[in-house]
């Protein structure tokens, strides 16, 4: 497992399976695992645990990055997690999640995966980190970075990073993408 690629999925902790996010993350998370790659995800529900299943579904790896954080409010890693990686603090989780990961799918959720996006794009435009793929699964995120890059179009330092960015709605063309981007580094 050490020597596979690791995919990160950041997502919402609210999809249930019946749920069409859920799917998805499904979808992708055996998708990431049929290319041979290790699915990694903050280890709770949502679209961490469908990432997670689908990956172990189509016989795949998966680590979970979880935080005492959610632990301390009786949160639990879900059934699909082969590896736990236990970090004390949420801010240590987001440092581990982006730091063992060679590409990033950021698919529909709240303020944490807007945190995550944003600190990896961060961290890709600094480079602090080296160049991995950032996928943006959804048609929401075009809309949502458009608007943004016109509401700070004074901030040069954020258009000039838009070509980090890659969009798709598509599992089988996000999987293009990281292949792409993977093969780029």
């Amino acid at each position: 497992m050490e020597n596979k690629k690791k995919i990160a999925v950041f997502g919402s902790s609210r999809p249930q399976p019946d749920n069409e996010r859920y799917k998805e993350a499904y979808s992708l998370g055996h998708a990431i695992a049929s290319e041979g790659w290790t699915v990694v995800t903050g280890g709770y529900r949502g679209v961490m645990e469908a990432a997670s299943r689908g990956a172990k579904e189509a016989g795949g790896n998966t680590i979970g990055i979880t935080s005492a954080f959610f632990e301390n409010k009786n949160i639990k890693p879900n059934d699909f997690v082969d590896t736990e990686i236990k970090t004390p603090t949420y801010a240590e989780r987001l440092l581990k999640l982006t730091g063992i990961s060679d590409g990033y799918v950021i698919m529909r959720g709240g303020s944490g995966t807007l945190t995550e996006l944003f600190f990896s794009w961060e961290l890709e435009k600094n480079k602090s980190i080296p160049s991995r793929p950032l996928v943006l699964f959804g048609k929401q995120w075009k809309r949502i970075i458009d608007f943004l890059a016109e509401e700070l179009a004074d901030e040069l330092s954020f258009s000039s990073y838009l070509h980090l960015l890659k969009y798709s709605d598509d599992t089988d063309e996000v999987i293009a993408l990281i292949r792409e981007g993977l093969e780029n580094i």
